[in-house]
């Protein structure tokens, strides 16, 4: 049991760690339009992973598709040695389809590991952790690049290790097979678009809020010196505010820790509007966090166990598109409105809150 977290958060870690760096060479290592290409590609491709592993996941087995995602990790990572920027193009698509497929796949295995477990939804959040530790990999392995001249394309050589390292514990994943009837997705949009859509409405505004926090922000506030650091300290709290509102969801519910978490986020943006750059971030951190921390549990428990793997995957992969790359795209041409746009991801959260089911001590098939 304990392999099977260890191999999920370490393989889950290595996506993260992979599409951050990948994100952030994209605006330092090449121009405005191919860096930005390069960075959208990496969205879309998540969203196209979510389909192509979630069919593998809920039609052959879990096992079998968290595999394919680190081993289509590595062979990204290991292409982009080649200096090519055709071979960076087709590498980054394979790192977004293996983080699209990936991320539903741990947190899908993880509840129904632990689906009996009375701290189901403590257990899951620990996955949520990889991708505060995978931003402060990936920023430091940028400080060390510039600190000593490291050639860019090796530091993905990190990411091969940390995925050859997770993938003998993923093979403890159970391998039973799957029996869906149809294909996954379209028997979930079927049989459980509400879901989708809840699951799509509670994702966005936590979308908005990270992107915002930890990456617009200096776009925002570009001359401001110190915003690294703060960034980074507000990152590196969610290490532990993260298990923290995982272990409250076991305690007084999914739906409570998300309606705190909309409230906090509704505090901090207020807070960044005003101008009030340090506790603005932190406030917002933590109010991520609150978002963040049962995902895992509620994107997996609400689904159909025929298609549970491809519905988790395709609504978080969706909701980050329309959080994580249109919240700030919004914000750029409407800073005066950011506020407003902040509180309107807020609304569309508290709209899926309001419908969607408490699944804390639910049983899960």
């Amino acid at each position: 049991m304990k392999r099977v977290i260890i191999g999920s958060l370490l393989l889950t870690i290595s996506q993260w760690y992979a599409f951050f760096l990948f994100s952030q060479f994209s605006f330092i290592v090449f121009s405005e339009f191919i860096g930005l290409s390069i960075f959208i590609m990496g969205f879309i491709s998540r969203a196209l992973g979510s389909i192509l592993f979630g069919y593998i996941g809920d039609k052959i087995s879990r096992r079998t598709a968290l595999l394919l995602t680190g081993i289509t990790l590595i062979i990204s990572s290991l292409i982009v040695l080649i200096p090519s920027i055709f071979i960076v193009f087709i590498s980054r698509i394979l790192q977004g389809l293996s983080l699209g497929g990936e991320w539903g796949g741990a947190s899908t295995v993880i509840i129904e590991t632990y689906s009996s477990h009375r701290l189901r939804g403590t257990i899951a959040s620990i996955i949520q952790l990889s991708v505060p530790i995978a931003i402060i990999l990936s920023s430091s392995t940028l400080l060390l690049i510039f600190l000593y001249s490291i050639p860019w394309r090796e530091s993905f050589l990190i990411i091969t290790v940390l995925t050859l390292i997770a993938l003998p514990l993923i093979r403890d994943v159970n391998k039973e097979k799957m029996f869906s009837s149809k294909i996954p997705l379209f028997e979930a949009i079927l049989n459980d678009w509400k879901n989708i859509l809840k699951s799509i409405s509670i994702k966005v505004s936590e979308s908005a809020a990270f992107y915002v926090f930890s990456a617009y922000i200096f776009s925002l506030y570009s001359n401001l010196k110190e915003l690294p650091i703060i960034v980074l300290e507000a990152i590196t709290f969610q290490l532990f505010t993260i298990p923290l509102f995982g272990f409250l969801s076991d305690i007084i519910g999914r739906r409570l820790v998300v309606i705190i978490g909309l409230i906090i986020m509704g505090v901090g943006s207020y807070l960044l509007s005003l101008k009030i750059i340090y506790y603005g971030e932190i406030v917002i951190s933590i109010s991520d966090s609150a978002l963040y921390a049962p995902q895992s549990s509620i994107f997996t428990e609400i689904f159909n166990k025929k298609y549970r793997f491809t519905a988790a995957n395709f609504s978080y992969q969706l909701a980050s598109i329309l959080g994580g790359a249109l919240a700030p795209l919004l914000i750029s041409d409407y800073s005066n409105l950011f506020i407003f746009i902040m509180l309107s991801y807020i609304t569309i959260t508290c709209i899926g809150v309001y419908f969607i089911e408490e699944t804390k001590g639910k049983g899960i098939a």
